[in-house]
């Protein structure tokens, strides 16, 4: 497989194998865009959200609720529609998942075909709530991109079961753990975790990945790079502190 393959994959076996083993309101406004060619920039009170080709669904989230602003260099992105918001560093590009195109657009996205087969299946399956990628760091094996799937809770899945298995899951996928913590959101617990991937070549790609059990539902954040910069292990960490869910 390549990477980008081989990431998004990896990253529906853990949640899978996580739940297997084991109230606020808030009022949010959504205006949606869809830009095929030039970039496009929507503006309202609360946000500011560029889209770039290809063709991109671009969410104006407003709302007086909201407990998280997006941090100079990141865009707000989520919305109704997938059930969370989250900000994310500016270069992001989110796929329209429910475009009626949807093939178009997988084939845009300049994963392999495994890759396709694999994100389609699960948006097929409603797990996959969201993808975006940054082109503009894109190498020819690996795109950086970001991730989000919610899947139903079995009862038995919180975060000391996330605590215990996944270690066990990145190491049977050949991953190396690099930390795993748990945090406290607003909502109550989560799980944060960073592992490597290794790729060839003597190269790795980094994973940094939330698990979030909010309700009936786990929803798991997954920020992927080919041997990330600095800043970006900064800004995936950052991404992931601002996640919030809209119930």
């Amino acid at each position: 497989m390549k990477p980008a393959t081989r990431l998004l994959v990896c990253m529906f076996v853990l949640v899978t194998a996580c739940a297997e083993r084991t109230g606020s309101s808030t009022t949010v406004s959504e205006a949606t865009t869809t830009t095929e060619a030039a970039p496009s920039t929507t503006t309202s009170a609360s946000t500011t959200t560029s889209t770039t080709a290809p063709t991109t669904t671009s969410t104006t989230v407003t709302t007086t609720t909201l407990a998280i602003q997006a941090p100079e260099g990141f865009e707000m992105r989520g919305g109704p529609d997938v059930g969370f918001v989250i900000a994310l560093p500016e270069g992001f590009v989110p796929l329209d998942l429910s475009s009626d195109d949807l093939d178009s657009l997988l084939t845009a996205s300049q994963l392999d075909d495994d890759a396709i087969a694999a994100a389609r299946a699960a948006i097929e399956m409603g797990t996959f709530r969201f993808w975006a990628f940054d082109f503009s760091h894109a190498s020819d094996t690996f795109v950086p991109n970001v991730n989000a799937q919610a899947i139903p809770r079995t009862g038995f899945d919180d975060v000391d079961v996330y605590l215990e298995v996944l270690p066990q899951q990145y190491e049977s996928l050949g991953a190396t753990m690099l930390s795993i913590d748990q945090v406290e959101f607003d909502f109550g617990p989560a799980v944060t975790a960073v592992a490597q991937f290794p790729i060839g070549d003597g190269t790795s790609s980094t994973t940094y990945q939330l698990l979030a059990p909010v309700d009936d539902l786990i929803y798991t954040i997954t920020i992927s790079y080919l041997e990330p910069t600095d800043l970006q292990t900064t800004q995936a960490t950052t991404a992931l502190s601002t996640f919030q869910p809209l119930r």
